[in-house]
């Protein structure tokens, strides 16, 4: 495959990827990494898989108890009253994954689908959501877990799957998006023709596939395709510069940040196959914080019914998906009402 370098998309790329690049003002002081830990056969065409059953109610959450309270009455000596009383919210984000945490450049702000939904719990906790009520750290995908249990963060939006792994560190809000795993490659008559139906296992041998360690979709990638050569990249924009740079051929997560990388080389890349996985975005915080689990769990309910959650998803995801707005995934949860 020849090397092609889109310079717009690119520049785009890499300014995502250099936090000198990142937030303005008081948000650019806290977008920083977190602290790393110590020491630190074919597959279907048809459907992708379902969601991971080794483990019973795997998504099910905390039900909220009753109506969001107002921001000046919030329960003595709860989480959400502590949080107030400290005066913000530190939030571990990826500000590289377009369209749910990145750096706008004409505003150099942070922005995007997960950015927002932590602005909505912030203004349900201090009644607004300024940015000196949000401190964003940028959190790497294999230390989430290690953030939240860690106390270095109270909460993590950063696009991340629940599954039972994860649940055995950490606790999820309610699923607030429905993802798959999918691949983007480049449009040049050969890559982007090719049939993909057999899913990872039939990708070619020696093919070169970048994705990020820490992710869902490196670890499928692994399992599934051991023929191909797995490209690590530091973040998915990342893994764009390199499909850009003919170093990779594909980049394969899920098919909303795909769409997003997409839309920053929409003339020479394109997203194909169907999906892989069944990938169910939720909301990271500490298990021994289960009043803050419901309180952002009414959060996540309120902006299913006032039409927020719709906003959002049009404001976006809808031009990058192309799709008509979806309903919210409906909330599950594992104890009675």
């Amino acid at each position: 495959m020849s090397t092609r370098i889109a310079l717009p998309a690119l520049v785009c790329a890499l300014a995502l990827t250099v936090a000198g690049c990142g937030a303005g003002s008081a948000e650019r002081d806290h977008a920083r990494p977190a602290a790393p830990p110590a020491g630190a056969p074919r597959a279907p065409a048809e459907a992708p898989p379902g969601p991971d059953t080794s483990c019973p109610n795997v998504l099910a959450s905390l039900r909220p108890t009753g109506s969001l309270p107002a921001p000046t009455a919030l329960p003595a000596g709860s989480t959400m009253d502590t949080l107030r009383k400290r005066g913000f919210l530190i939030a571990g984000i990826d500000q590289s994954s377009f369209p749910f945490g990145f750096v706008d450049p004409r505003s150099n702000t942070l922005r995007g689908f997960d950015i927002d939904l932590l602005r909505e719990v912030a203004k349900a906790i201090f009644g607004d959501a300024g940015p000196n009520r949000i401190q964003f750290r940028v959190v790497r995908n294999e230390d989430r877990t290690v953030a939240i249990a860690r106390g270095d963060v109270d909460i993590v939006a950063e696009t991340m799957t629940i599954n039972c792994e994860r649940r055995q560190s950490v606790e999820f809000s309610s699923v607030y998006f429905r993802a798959g795993q999918r691949l983007l490659v480049q449009r040049d008559g050969t890559a982007d023709r090719a049939d993909y139906s057999g899913g990872l296992a039939a990708l070619p041998r020696g093919m070169r596939v970048c994705s990020v360690p820490g992710s869902t979709s490196i670890g499928m990638l692994r399992r599934q395709a051991p023929q191909v050569n797995v490209i690590e990249g530091d973040t998915w924009a990342g893994c764009l510069v390199l499909l850009q740079q003919g170093r990779a051929d594909a980049v394969t997560t899920d098919d909303t940040i795909l769409a997003g990388l997409q839309a920053q080389d929409h003339v020479f890349t394109v997203v194909v196959g169907d999906k892989l996985t069944f990938e169910p975005y939720g909301m990271a915080i500490a298990k021994n914080r289960g009043d803050f689990v419901r309180f952002v769990n009414a959060v996540l309910e309120q902006l299913r019914r006032n039409g927020r959650w719709g906003e959002l998803y049009r404001e976006y995801l809808g031009t990058s998906l192309g799709a008509d707005t979806p309903a919210p995934p409906e909330a599950e949860y594992r104890d009675a009402p």
